[in-house]
């Protein structure tokens, strides 16, 4: 396999690497993309535990990726982080101590990160992704880690707005996609580090004639060549993940429109829903002082 140029990202080079890689060499992708500081911490002989496999197979999968050896490879890791955290040192990845400040910075990032997701979206493909949840028979969401996260929230969205979805259990991804049809609809969700399972379904979907909706950090994801629209969402966060605030606006933003579609028909189902969930819910708490429930059924008998 030809070495990638010098400037290439590592999470590139992963995801590009990914299907030709052999068997060993998987499970060390595997775990850097399960880690979110993408492994710049470990040294060679964690790695190597952590993928089950050897150290010399560790370098061989650094040079396979292009690095001239694991100390390149480390370096090219540790950038990611730096990259993606914007901090001036990889030290400077402690946990934050000042609770308020770190708020402001979060709520900042946060609103930034809605900023960009309107410069990066059009409204054709809002309209088209929108079409597409609207005209599907079935609607299964899926995503691993926080993205399931997400896929719970997107599908609590639009089943209240009158599109009932599935979200996707990670452990039973190749199920749910095989029940899926021509009619129906994937909606997937990966951030980086990919999850293997989500692109393996945004892949056998595709191959299978079923439509797929995704969302990814970046509009040049491993999901894109599996997807009939790919909608682009910004989302990092200070814990080197993604954060879900921006997401979870896009989804509040599709179930506002879906309902207004349909706005007498929202309206009876949120009746109907509180009329069966009325008996679970309380409307008002106070403090039970011991022995009260007995002394109140004494007092009524």
């Amino acid at each position: 396999m030809p070495k990638k140029a010098p400037t290439q990202p590592i999470q590139t080079r992963l995801a590009e690497a990914y299907r030709e890689l052999p068997e060993a060499m998987r499970r060390i992708a595997d775990a850097l993309m399960s880690d979110p500081l993408l492994g710049a911490l470990w040294g060679i002989e964690s790695m190597a535990e952590r993928a089950g496999v050897s150290v010399g197979t560790v370098v061989r999968f650094a040079k396979r990726l292009g690095y001239k050896g694991f100390s390149e490879f480390r370096d090219a890791l540790r950038e990611a982080c730096h990259t993606r955290s914007g901090d001036a040192e990889l030290e400077m990845m402690e946990s934050p101590t000042d609770v308020y400040g770190t708020l402001a910075e979060v709520a900042r990032r946060d609103g930034e990160h809605l900023n960009r997701l309107i410069q990066m979206v059009d409204q054709p493909t809002l309209e088209a992704a929108t079409k597409m949840l609207t005209g599907a028979h079935h609607r299964v969401i899926l995503g691993r880690g926080v993205s399931h996260v997400m896929s719970l929230i997107m599908g609590l969205y639009l089943t209240q707005a009158g599109l009932p979805c599935i979200a996707a259990i990670p452990s039973d991804f190749s199920n749910q996609v095989a029940n899926l049809g021509a009619e129906d609809l994937l909606v997937v969700l990966s951030f980086a580090p990919y999850s293997r399972e989500a692109v393996d379904a945004a892949m056998f979907a595709h191959e299978s004639g079923i439509p797929v909706l995704a969302f990814s950090d970046r509009a040049d994801s491993p999901l894109k060549p599996y997807s009939d629209i790919l909608i682009p969402v910004p989302s990092e966060d200070l814990l080197f993940s993604c954060s879900i605030t921006t997401f979870a606006a896009l989804a509040h933003a599709f179930a506002i429109v879906l309902a207004a579609q349909d706005h007498a028909g929202t309206i009876k189902r949120l009746q109907a829903a509180d009329k069966v969930a009325q008996p679970l819910f309380v409307n008002h708490w106070l403090p039970m002082q011991p022995g009260a429930y007995s002394l109140g059924r004494m007092r009524k008998s």
